[in-house]
């Protein structure tokens, strides 16, 4: 059901669909790098090579904004849907899927606060988590281009 608004507005509501979708589409391809930037650091741990300190930076870096970012993304759908239909659970799996990506890219980024130098643990279990962060990225926006295209 779509809310009474004017067409002007229902136009400009309209719009944060798109908004929403081009913002998470630019923050998935962040993720993409920045899981790159792990895989390269992890790479050359496993390995045994010298680290290349500035890619161990440029991770760090970013990740300190990653989750304000995707909580960003997240509060820009929900807004979009409820302004638009009143309702921000209209579509559940996209909602609780971007729920749980919220929630595990704030996880990660407290478990990345634990890793020291020599102690693979929370590294490993920081990996996983980026895993399936992107993974769970790449549903969401599946799943959000399915229900924008109505596919």
């Amino acid at each position: 059901m779509q809310m009474p608004y004017g067409e002007t507005f229902q136009s400009v509501i309209s719009s944060i669909k798109y908004a929403h979708g081009s913002f998470n589409a630019i923050l998935l391809l962040i993720f993409l790098y920045q899981g790159w930037l792990g895989l390269r650091i992890r790479g050359r741990r496993k390995s045994g090579k010298p680290s290349e300190v500035q890619f161990a930076v440029r991770h760090r870096n970013l990740g300190m904004f990653l989750p304000f970012l995707v909580i960003a993304g997240f509060g820009g759908g929900i807004g979009a849907v409820f302004l638009s239909l009143d309702d921000f659970f209209v579509y559940p799996v996209h909602f609780l899927n971007g729920l749980a990506l919220s929630f595990l890219v704030v996880a990660t980024s407290l478990i990345s606060k634990k890793i020291r130098a020599r102690e693979n643990e929370w590294r490993n279990i920081h990996y996983y988590i980026g895993v399936t962060i992107i993974f769970l990225f790449a549903v969401q926006v599946y799943f959000g281009l399915s229900m924008l295209f109505g596919v």
